[in-house]
């Protein structure tokens, strides 16, 4: 390992730093905020990322010090692809160049690839988010970490004055206590479908509606991430579930106050296929295994269960707090109605054992049948549009029986395959309503409209909140009030 410091407020290692080799950086310059970015493969957009961060941190922070941080997973031992590093670099250059010397000076950026710190190599956010969380405990005089996905292409200026007030106010208000801020933002129909269908319901069995935590931009306080520094590193959580085993913690600590934000519009790179094929099981592992932990250790869950207690939500600021307006999330070509169909179909043999162990013979059954009359469905553009008729209620029983088959037995491992293989189902058929609303019944029809699949502008604002937002916590919430059924099937 090597540092080189291309000036004093830009330095990058040119491998693996050892332990404590980036907090010491961090502490010689006295960071009191740090912005976290981590990356895999963002050569495209990191540089330009980078600049907006810079320009936004010298207005909103104007008087602290703010250290930016690039982990970056693109480099690796046995590949040592330096693109998205050098993008970094290139970025910080420009925007430090445009400043003045007096808001230079407060600047720091730093860039290092995490793979083999402290001797792990799984490859993932977590692990990129790991190396920030334990090289903070090197220095002392940071208050607050930003995290932001490295494919963000959102203007960071409104972001950053919002994450700057909700701190003001925090510390006016609890000085004495950490927080942990989330991200609410209209985000594309077909995107977000683990936030919708399995984040949103399953932060209700720990007492609190916070859907937002997987969202990638997270804010932290110092107290926050020395919790994340000493919590349970599993494989999952080191990969693609580091979002939403930070939320859980945030949920189970008494210290910690929530905070939810409106932020617009996510603008980013829509989750493809590619990714999908995995992280779905590392988030769902994640939280399952954070669900087992806290009811091992406290019997958090069931007492839930059985309790006649409101759910509770965050501190809540929405756009007339935040002062952003609705974001239109516009139009994407992501969706491919034939590779989902194909998704559900060569899905289910392996998945089935996991289906047929964790949900009842009845509720089995349905899914099973439902697999059979899709595989003989008509394919032709005049067939008809439909995937596993998975509704959200329906949705909703499975949940139920999945968690009680992991209070019953902590069998992690099964009760993820099960949910990893249904809530696709069940996040198809969302998407098959909303298509359908606008206009897509056959397979024809949607075929059509997937090179450019979105919301007419005129009609944006009210879909998103009426169609797509208020739909979501509806079947948040309707889980919730429902959940003695964990326990007792038959009420």
């Amino acid at each position: 390992m090597s540092l080189k410091a291309f000036d004093r407020n830009l330095s990058f290692f040119d491998r693996t730093p050892d332990q404590g080799a980036l907090g010491k950086l961090l502490d010689a310059f006295g960071a009191q905020l740090i912005v976290g970015h981590p990356t895999f493969r963002n050569a495209d957009n990191i540089g330009a990322e980078l600049e907006r961060g810079i320009r936004a941190a010298a207005r909103s922070y104007a008087e602290d010090r703010v250290a930016f941080v690039v982990s970056d997973g693109t480099w690796t031992e046995g590949h040592p692809d330096r693109s998205t590093l050098d993008a970094a670099r290139a970025g910080a250059e420009k925007a430090l160049a445009e400043l003045s010397e007096t808001s230079r000076e407060r600047i720091l950026v730093a860039g290092s690839p995490y793979d083999g710190y402290q001797g792990d190599r799984t490859a993932g956010k977590g692990s990129a988010l790991k190396l920030i969380f334990d090289e903070l405990a090197f220095a002392p005089s940071v208050r607050k970490v930003i995290l932001l996905d490295g494919d963000l292409r959102n203007d960071l200026d409104p972001w950053f004055a919002v994450f700057r007030r909700v701190e003001d106010v925090h510390r006016g208000g609890r000085p004495n206590r950490d927080f942990f801020v989330t991200a609410k933002y209209a985000r594309h129909f077909v995107d977000a479908s683990l936030t919708r269908f399995v984040v949103g319901p399953l932060t209700t069995l720990m007492g609190c509606y916070v859907p937002g935590g997987i969202s990638g931009d997270i804010v932290l306080s110092a107290g926050a991430v020395a919790r994340e520094r000493d919590a349970d590193w599993t494989a999952d959580r080191r990969r693609y579930g580091t979002d939403i085993a930070t939320t859980f913690d945030a949920i189970a600590d008494p210290r910690t106050d929530i905070y939810e934000v409106y932020l617009g519009a996510k603008l980013h790179d829509i989750t493809d296929e590619a990714k999908l094929s995995v992280m779905p099981g590392e988030v769902i592992g994640s939280a399952l295994s954070r669900l087992v932990h806290y009811e091992v250790k406290e019997q958090r869950i069931t007492r839930l269960l059985r309790a006649d207690v409101p759910l509770r939500r965050p501190v809540t600021w929405g756009p007339e707090a935040t002062g952003i307006d609705f974001i239109d999330p516009g139009f994407t070509d992501v969706f491919d109605v034939d590779r989902k169909r194909r998704t559900l179909l060569d899905g289910f043999p392996r998945f089935e054992a996991a289906l047929k162990t964790v949900l009842s013979d009845e509720t089995f059954q349905i899914v099973a049948s439902a697999h059979r009359r899709l595989s003989a469905m008509d394919t032709s553009d005049g067939g008809p549009f439909r995937f596993l008729d998975v509704t959200r209620g329906l949705w909703i029983g499975m949940l139920y029986e999945s968690i009680g088959f992991l209070l019953r037995t902590h069998d992690i491992e099964t009760a993820k395959q099960c949910l990893n293989y249904l809530y696709t189902a069940a996040f198809l058929e969302f998407c098959r309503e909303k298509i359908t609303a606008l206009g897509g019944r056959t397979l024809g029809d949607v075929r059509g409209m997937q090179c450019a699949l979105g919301v007419p502008p005129e009609r944006a604002k009210a879909f998103y909140r009426d169609e797509v937002d208020a739909v979501v916590e509806a079947m948040a919430v309707d889980f919730y009030r429902g959940r003695c059924r964990i326990l007792h099937p038959t009420l």
